[in-house]
């Protein structure tokens, strides 16, 4: 295999030649630079989270280490174990563990057979694969400790957005489509899912950070005591693919639901339906880069999805439009909340009702 020498962060790892391997699954052990953001946000929430303390955390699905050597590295009251089921995986985990003198424990084994045969608790469950991490959320959660940490991140964006509705019904049990907040819509149905497999082993989850970047979505949960009101926390979204207003219900309804302009809703979900960050915690992150400084402004914003200003302008057929920025200004001149939405370089989150916003579009 042949490897590099980058620097990430402040580490240093091995990965392998980009210019001699192609960026799928046939890499001899997977690599992807443009997933820095991704470990750039674990290690800075891991930081902020464990704030000193010692915690124990598994790499699931390690490949060539590189997020769980930089925990490792960059936090150094960490304890790491890795895992990876392909062979020259978990040699390349070894040396890059040795190029920054770290000590961890590496196996070699599929990721479910690992955790039902090593019954170790973590206070933070890394599960990062190629595609869906389904299959992996029951044998994970099970081994979260309480108040660890299970960072989650799925790659099959076009089901989870609503691009395929059938892979999304079958492997979310969610019904969906496109709208023009798709990617918030992709993390409610994401953080659905895997509060489904944790109530089935009563066990509770909470997100407590969220983000959907590049080709991916992440979310952070944080297990907690208990909640018995697991059911109010799941919702149908009621979308009017007509005017764009929307709603959100407790329960999906069997009789189809008439917007005020009088077309129907389509009735998407279930999906979550609160808060999809801590806003304290999300409060005390440092700007370690662009998107975490917006997730901090609009996570501060009580509102359920966002807009994106380009799209609904193309429906009600308004050509020039002001700058985002005015368009912001006005939202708050009118007393409404409003900031830049880390989810679309033209979404913009609001508490504002969207006729209002349309209203606002129109001048």
């Amino acid at each position: 295999m042949d490897l590099v020498k980058i620097t990430e962060g402040a580490t240093k790892l091995y990965v392998p030649d980009k210019n001699k391997y192609k960026l799928d699954s046939s890499m001899p052990v997977f690599f992807n630079d443009v997933m820095k953001l991704n470990r750039d946000i674990t290690v800075e929430i891991l930081k902020k989270y464990f704030n000193k303390k010692k915690f124990k955390f598994l790499d699931l699905l390690s490949a060539s280490g590189a997020k769980g050597i930089r925990i490792s590295n960059e936090i150094k009251t960490s304890e790491g174990v890795f895992n990876d089921a392909n062979i020259s995986a978990t040699k390349l985990i070894k040396k890059n563990a040795k190029l920054n003198g770290l000590n961890v424990t590496v196996f070699n084994n599929s990721a479910n057979k690992l955790l039902k045969s090593d019954k170790s608790m973590y206070d933070f469950i890394d599960i990062d694969p190629f595609g869906t991490p389904i299959e992996f959320l029951e044998s994970s959660i099970v081994r979260l400790k309480k108040n660890g940490i299970l960072g989650v991140t799925a790659t099959d964006t076009s089901a989870l957005v609503g691009t395929y509705p059938k892979a999304c019904m079958r492997k979310y049990q969610s019904k969906n489509m496109r709208t023009f907040f798709m990617f918030e819509v992709a993390i409610r149905i994401l953080i659905k899912k895997v509060l489904d497999e944790a109530n089935k082993q009563k066990i509770s989850l909470i997100p407590i950070f969220s983000h959907s970047s590049n080709h991916y979505i992440r979310v952070y949960f944080k297990r907690v005591n208990y909640l018995n009101n697991y059911s109010d926390r799941i919702c149908t979204l009621n979308y009017c693919t007509n005017c764009l207003n929307y709603k959100i219900t407790k329960k999906f309804s069997k009789s189809k639901r008439r917007c005020s302009c009088g077309s129907y809703f389509f009735q998407l979900g279930p999906m979550y339906s609160e808060e999809i960050y801590d806003k304290d915690f999300v409060k005390n992150l440092d700007d370690i880069n662009k998107t975490i400084l917006l997730i901090k402004k609009e996570s501060q914003i009580n509102s359920f999805g966002y807009y994106d200003y380009h799209k609904i302008a193309k429906k009600i057929q308004k050509k020039e439009l002001s700058k985002i920025d005015d368009i912001i200004d006005n939202i708050i001149k009118k007393g409404y909340s409003a900031s830049r939405t880390h989810f679309s370089n033209t979404g913009i989150k609001t508490d504002m009702k969207i006729k209002s916003f349309m209203n606002i579009l129109k001048r």
